[in-house]
């Protein structure tokens, strides 16, 4: 016979309340076998329904309550004292369920509720010699009276006894005898018994159906003991809470409004961030714009002047454009006018010279004509709204300190003035620890006749020297004569 390894306690203190510790019975194993319906008792007796929690050992998942399993063999007694249902089997219904499952309930305990597995252990670990013992190997037996079998009493062979046993039997024998008038009788109030019990069972069914629908707390419960708090203090903490909550958002919203107002670019926003250019690429543009314009100004007046001084007819004109007559028309004409060739070829030759090298615009082309601009609008639509830009100095740009990476003027100078008033202090202090020094005539440097210059001198010889100087007829003369 081994010992087992573990002890249990036997039975758990009874707790009507169901919340004690000590009765909370955690993954207590069952094998229920594979059975179609499987029906077993906890090892603690009766539970609380409501804290039964019964997983499947096999996969670890807990079981669904009404789908899986049932509590059922409720106590009627035990529940109408405790206010809550207390039941003694639990049914598992599932098929897929393995044969072992592990169980959590808070048992109720007292004196009817033993653990028999807790029992069997605690008489296991007594060590009782359970082999077979004779009736000769039995100490402390009586020897003047051995013990004999008694039949058909016990009391037959005890003296004066016989008249109890004689009216026994007569009793006995009146029953039996009587047995079959009587049975009608009997019947009739094993009827009753039972109807007491029926009427018994239904008032505890109607009492606990009234309990169940008692909304008016019946058990004298306390927010404190469902865990709950007052309407007092219930009220005291959503006050404290809704406090809290208005600060909180107080501090909230004064930090956004903050945000909000700040305007120092508080996210570090970049130029291109925001699809800008930053001061150097504006710069840089600008540069390039001013260039690419003055180039293009450039060629544009080298075109305008090299077409002004082009007497090739780049307009491709002709005689009937510049009011005058072709070769051929010339030609009929000097013919037709024989009478006077020479004076009109003559007239006609000049006025051609003096077209051809016309050179004030005899045609009074435009700027639009020759596909240009005016001098005006170039001036006044380029040249001076980019000088103007150029010069000016009031950030046109919008640029902010931020976005140049520097410091307000308000910043600057209060860094200016700190660092002032620094070193205004610092030389205050030092000026002062200067006096300080200047004035201290205790030896501050902590120097020595050696240092001096006095190296050879004790201060006996130095002071005769210095009374020979200073007393009276004294000189140097004497005062370096005293020295040794």
């Amino acid at each position: 016979m081994s010992t087992p390894p573990v002890s249990l306690p036997v039975s758990l203190p009874f707790d009507p309340g169901g919340s004690a510790r000590s009765n909370l019975v955690e993954d207590e194993i069952q094998v229920i076998g594979l059975r179609s319906i499987r029906a077993f008792p906890l090892n603690y007796g009766l539970f609380f329904t409501t804290s039964l929690v019964v997983t499947d050992n096999a996969t670890g998942l807990p079981l669904t309550p009404g789908a899986q399993y049932y509590a059922t063999q409720m106590d009627v007694g035990a529940s109408m004292r405790c206010g809550s249902e207390i039941d003694e089997v639990v049914v598992i219904t599932d098929l897929t369920v393995s044969q072992t499952v592990r169980v959590t309930y808070q048992a109720l305990g007292g004196v009817n509720n033993v653990a028999l597995g807790a029992l069997q252990i605690a008489i296991d670990n007594l060590h009782i010699n359970d082999g077979p013992v004779s009736w000769a190997d039995v100490t402390g037996k009586p020897c003047a009276y051995p013990p004999t079998p008694h039949h058909p009493h016990i009391a037959d062979d005890i003296y004066g006894a016989e008249y109890i046993v004689v009216a026994l039997e007569r009793l006995s024998a009146s029953i039996l005898q009587g047995q079959g008038g009587a049975q009608d009788e009997l019947m009739a109030y094993a009827q009753s018994c039972v109807n007491e019990v029926l009427d018994s069972i239904a008032a505890a069914g109607a009492t606990l159906d009234a309990h169940e629908t008692d909304s008016g707390n019946p058990h004298q419960d306390t927010a404190h003991l469902i865990g709950g708090y007052t309407t007092e203090e219930t009220t005291a903490a959503i006050a404290v809470e809704t406090v809290n909550q208005e600060q909180a958002d107080a501090t909230i919203q004064a930090a956004l409004n903050a945000h909000i107002a700040d305007y120092d670019n508080p996210h570090e926003v970049t130029a291109n961030q925001i699809g800008g250019w930053s001061t150097a690429q504006s710069d840089a543009a600008m540069a390039a714009m001013q260039a690419s314009l003055m180039q293009a100004i450039t060629t544009t007046e080298a075109v305008q002047n090299a077409h002004f001084v082009n007497h090739a007819n780049p307009h491709q004109d002709t005689a009937v454009n510049i009011g005058t007559l072709t070769s051929g028309q010339i030609s009929s004409a000097a013919t037709a006018g024989a009478a006077t060739p020479g004076s009109q070829a003559s007239g006609l030759g000049t006025s051609v010279n003096n077209h051809v090298t016309n050179t004030g615009n005899p045609h009074q082309d435009t700027a639009a004509n020759v596909g240009t601009w005016t001098y005006a609008t170039i001036q006044n639509s380029i040249v001076n709204p980019l000088t103007s830009h150029i010069n000016n100095l009031a950030n046109p740009h919008q640029v902010t300190v931020a976005q140049l990476g520097t410091y307000s003027s308000a910043t600057i100078n209060n860094n200016i003035a700190a660092a002032l008033n620094q070193i205004v202090s610092d030389v205050n202090s030092l000026n002062g620890y200067i006096s300080a020094h200047t004035g201290n005539m205790n030896n501050p440097h902590q120097d020595t006749l050696a240092n001096t210059g006095a190296g050879g001198f004790t201060a006996g010889a130095l002071q005769n020297a210095i009374n020979q100087l200073q007393g009276p007829g004294g000189s140097a003369g004497n005062a370096i004569a005293a020295l040794p």
